[in-house]
């Protein structure tokens, strides 16, 4: 799977949430659908996340793409190491996650 292609179409057809905060919220209320994690992103916040995602069972991604990847994926001109997704669009990233 393509992490950086389902990212924009997400983008394109989608709604998702950038950031620690914003991706730990919607985890917590349920409202995420997943949540794509960069390969750099920091061990804190990523266990933080795991954690939140085992209790309300939101799948998480694990990228391969750093957080400036993932930015760029998403058209941001900055970095983004959380990213939840809210509605995935036409995309077909939800089939994959683990």
């Amino acid at each position: 799977m393509d992490v950086r292609k389902e990212l924009g179409v997400i983008r394109l057809t989608g709604k998702y949430l950038i950031g620690f905060r914003q991706s730990y919220i919607s985890v917590v209320r349920r409202s995420a659908k997943a949540v794509v994690l960069a390969s750099n992103c920091p061990d804190d916040m990523r266990q933080k996340l795991e954690l939140a995602a085992k209790i309300s069972e939101t799948p998480i991604i694990y990228s391969d793409l750093t957080a400036r990847e993932i930015g760029q994926a998403l058209g941001k001109p900055f970095s983004a190491s959380t990213v939840a997704i809210i509605d995935p669009g036409n995309s077909s990233l939800l089939g994959e996650a683990s």
